[in-house]
């Protein structure tokens, strides 16, 4: 549980049993993790106003864990939910495999290769799986939101190259892969990408999302420049607030890259496993879900 909640979220009303157990406990973490046989390490820090805090969040969070899991003598696999940003973006616009050299070029990205690396050096002791996701989506998710109130406003955002091409996966998908990732032999000591097996253009997404809203807009291009000096301006005024600004130097480096994809081959050939949710449908449920819930 993060330290800031009191209650139980998503989790409130679920038949889950739940510990409460600080990352950087490792006694606490032993204790946990005495009895488990899947241990699935999805909590780390996304944003952060330094750098040594996605270090913390991502690296060190990552090793208590592992040291814990060492100890479980029922383990049959842990795995680490890690990132495509780890791997960096692809330079030409080619769906990077495994095989592609990482590359990251946030914090954020590197604490997350570190993170992986920590989970190879422990795999001669237990049996791991890595999992990198590019961007997820679908109901709950809060980035999705700010297009949809975006274009609800009229505006349609489109920052750094016009011809940005990504990879994503539907929550539910993705959640399926990490399930069938762990419980199966064949997959342990290696890492894997995992999408919906296309590429789209980002700017084709957002047109997909005002045509759901009915909304007439007008694009709003912010070049790279423009998005860098957003972002100085902001993290200059996040130095006065206890929390990290939504938009800082690191995040603008990662927006204006062209090209953030994948490919999902290795373990749809290794395993089988294919995404069952299209983008149409997939994007259709997260405009219910939040016209439902009273978000947009």
């Amino acid at each position: 549980m993060r330290r800031f909640r009191e209650g139980l979220g998503w989790l409130e009303g679920l038949p889950v049993e739940v510990e409460r157990v600080s990352l950087l406990d490792v006694d606490a973490l032993k204790e946990v993790a005495r009895d488990a046989e899947y241990i699935f390490h999805i909590a780390g820090v996304t944003k952060a106003r330094r750098h040594h805090e996605f270090f913390e969040g991502n690296v060190t969070t990552t090793k208590n864990l592992l040291e814990a899991a060492s100890e479980s003598p029922r383990l049959k696999k842990f795995c680490l939910i890690s990132s495509l940003t780890a791997a960096g973006p692809s330079q030409d616009g080619s769906p990077l495999d495994e095989s592609a050299p990482a590359q990251p070029v946030t914090s954020y990205g590197i604490s997350k290769l570190q993170a992986e690396t920590l989970c190879q050096l422990h795999a001669k002791k237990i049996p791991i799986v890595i999992i990198r996701p590019p961007a997820v989506y679908g109901p709950r998710d809060r980035d999705v939101l700010e297009l949809f109130r975006w274009l609800k406003r009229g505006i349609k955002p489109i920052l750094g190259d016009p011809r940005k091409t990504v990879s994503i996966i539907y929550a539910t998908d993705l959640a399926r892969a990490i399930v069938e990732a762990a419980v199966s032999e064949k997959t342990t000591g290696e890492t894997y990408f995992v999408s919906d097996g296309a590429v789209y253009r980002y700017a084709d997404i957002v047109d997909r999302l005002a045509e759901m809203l009915g909304k007439r807009t007008f694009t709003l291009r912010a070049p790279a420049p423009l998005v860098y000096a957003v972002a100085g301006l902001t993290e200059l005024f996040s130095a006065f607030s206890s929390n990290p600004p939504l938009l800082n130097l690191e995040k603008a480096r990662d927006l204006i890259q062209p090209h953030w994809v994948c490919s999902p081959k290795k373990l749809e050939e290794r395993i089988g496993f294919k995404s069952g949710v299209s983008l149409a449908e997939g994007l259709q449920r997260t405009f219910e879900w939040y016209k439902e819930h009273g978000w947009i």
